[in-house]
């Protein structure tokens, strides 16, 4: 694998800032930005590619981005980890300013202002002077499988990298990016799932540490979908199994999920369907047979994961990846 890089500095001077604004504007949570010295502009971004989800590394001078919702992609949330300064981070409902060690999630659906400041003696080692360094994971919202109030209350909010799934998830951000080389592109799709039971495990520590009362049952309710989603390959994975593994009733598991609009095994089979969907349409997947595709997401039976996928998509898996196929390899 390799990382793509944007470069301005190579530009004409009058050139740079409106390229860069364009390149800002043309990302899925878009923005226009403003500088204080726009003819001294130096910026980069790289961008990574791992399955479903991308990861960008953006450097540029102190700056505010004004952005409007999404257009591109409004189906995302992007979690960001500031590496140096500040960022501050604002929208409809609140304003938070995060530095590094912190971590937080925006909705590309909502309008924000952003400002971030980089005292020079605060220069990060991997980035050209004078620029604020920020990593940003996109991910799609469907790969989050938890209610949308409860991440709402999760927007703009600092959740802190210092507990086992924070140091892990934002170490192997930075080192994918120090490192593209290191992984293959069949390597860089698991290393997405990897990534997203390390974000489940930082928003159900996060609601651990944060719960009230009420909270109480959206912080198990993380628990039980981040366990959920550590073992979805796993056939064997029953409602019975979840219940025992969080020392509650198998009555009050199933309660859980029904105040959601779910049940649990629909959660699971929902989940599993949607990992096949993006290990059909993954290149380095092509020659994969359905059936081993199918078991690996914890169907035993081909016949029973093609029913479950027309049922809930109106097309057969094959169908499916030949529609794909064709339309990534056509002109």
């Amino acid at each position: 694998m390799q990382a793509e890089r944007l470069s301005i500095d190579e530009l004409p001077t009058s050139e740079q800032f409106d390229q860069w604004d364009d390149e800002i504007n043309s990302m899925p949570w878009p923005s226009h930005l403003a500088i204080d010295s726009p003819e001294h502009l130096h910026a980069l971004t790289d961008r990574l590619d791992l399955g479903a989800l991308r990861l960008l590394r953006l450097a540029q001078p102190s700056a505010a981005a004004v952005g409007t919702p999404s257009a591109v992609d409004p189906d995302q949330y992007h979690l960001v980890l500031p590496l140096q300064g500040e960022l501050r981070l604002g929208n409809s409902t609140r304003s938070r300013v995060f530095t590094p060690g912190d971590m937080f999630l925006a909705d590309t659906s909502c309008p924000h202002v952003l400002h971030a400041d980089v005292p020079r003696a605060h220069q990060h080692p991997d980035v050209v002077p004078s620029s604020p360094v920020a990593l940003r994971l996109q991910i799609p919202k469907e790969l989050v499988p938890l209610p949308t109030d409860l991440m709402d209350s999760l927007m703009v909010t600092p959740l802190r990298q210092h507990n086992v799934f924070g140091l892990t998830l934002s170490r192997l951000l930075v080192d994918l990016l120090r490192h593209p080389g290191s992984f293959s592109a069949a390597q860089a799709h698991r290393l997405s799932g990897v990534l997203l039971e390390l974000l489940a495990g930082v928003l159900g520590a996060h609601a651990s540490e944060d719960a009230t009362s009420e909270g109480a049952h959206d912080s198990l309710f993380i628990r039980v979908q981040d366990f959920i989603q550590r073992h979805l390959e796993d056939p064997e994975l029953t409602p019975a199994q979840i219940a025992a593994e969080h020392h509650i009733s198998r009555r009050h598991l199933q309660r859980l999920f029904q105040q959601r609009g779910i049940t649990v095994a629909a959660s699971i089979r929902q989940q599993r369907l949607e990992r096949a969907c993006y290990d059909l349409t993954a290149p380095h997947l092509a020659t994969h047979p359905i059936s081993a595709i199918a078991a690996r997401w914890g169907f035993r039976h081909a016949a029973d994961f093609s029913r479950a996928f027309r049922k809930a998509y109106g097309v057969t898996p094959s169908d499916f990846r030949l529609a794909r196929t064709s339309r990534r390899c056509g002109p």
